[in-house]
């Protein structure tokens, strides 16, 4: 699918280099950027009987806005100067509210970027992921620390364990792949089954990319008590992957929350960018 409108989240407190990483990108692709500068308000001060009024309180919310908008100003100057088509918008808004207005942004875009972000920011972008991935629809991208290779990626990496969301991170990085030099598909202990990999792990998959001009190359690797995570990394390592396509989450979020996984490692610290779907 073509990436023509793209969305980021930034925090007020954030500096410019993720702001001209998703400038880059979104000149590369000839798309529209979608930035939405989130303050995240802190909650109103309580007593044993409820809420009660603070002025206090009201004052950090004032200024808490007034800070986002000033924000959002320097963000769209300097979008400006980039000559990059966009949209800036501020909200400072409770922390119970962010993933929801994620989502609602990332419905209207055909990508959302997630930077990496450590600190007080890692909290809000989590939140982000969290409205984006689950709630619109629209893949999201996880971008690691430094360059990337996005939206021209050489080689491109394909987790595929034949999961609902796997398939359709496949479909929505098809025009990906069709201009990729290699692409590999990586399966993790792949068991043959009727309702999932088919007889031969990884052939249906290499057929239907094949009708779209697309070559593949299939590694089955063992797990070997390792974590899946692991393995992955180890593997996008080894061949050189510049992009790794696979789904986000196919247990359930209350699991993976409780006991991590693949999704949560990979969302940590992601080898190179991944392009995930849900």
């Amino acid at each position: 699918m073509p990436f023509k409108t793209v969305f980021l989240a930034v925090g007020t407190s954030q500096g410019d280099a993720e702001i001209d990483r998703a400038a880059g990108i979104c000149r590369v692709l000839d798309a529209h950027l979608a930035v939405l500068v989130l303050g995240v308000a802190p909650p109103p001060p309580a007593s044993p009987y409820g809420v009660v009024s603070n002025d206090i309180w009201a004052g950090e919310i004032r200024e808490g806005q007034s800070v986002a908008e000033e924000r959002a100003r320097e963000v769209e100057a300097r979008l400006g100067e980039a000559g990059v088509s966009a949209m800036v918008e501020s909200q400072y808004i409770d922390r119970g509210t962010v993933a929801t207005l994620a989502a609602r942004f990332a419905r209207y875009a055909d990508l959302t970027l997630i930077p990496p972000v450590g600190g007080d920011g890692e909290a809000m972008q989590n939140w982000v992921l969290n409205g984006a991935l689950f709630e619109s629809g629209r893949p999201v991208l996880l971008l690691p620390e430094g360059a990337v290779h996005f939206p021209d990626p050489r080689r491109v990496m394909v987790a595929w364990d034949a999961s609902v969301e796997a398939s359709k991170a496949v479909r929505d990085a098809i025009e990906l792949m069709c201009a990729a030099e290699r692409v590999d598909v990586v399966l993790i202990d792949p068991v043959p089954s009727f309702e999932g990999h088919g007889p031969e792990p990884g052939a249906d998959l290499s057929a239907y990319l094949g009708r779209h001009g697309i070559s593949t190359n299939v590694h089955r690797l063992p797990r070997e008590g390792r974590d899946e995570a692991e393995v992955l990394r180890r593997a996008a390592m080894d061949l050189d992957a510049e992009l790794i396509v696979m789904g986000g989450f196919g247990h359930s979020r209350l699991r993976q929350r409780i006991f991590g996984g693949t999704t949560t490692s990979m969302m940590k610290s992601p080898p190179t960018a991944v392009l995930m779907a849900h």
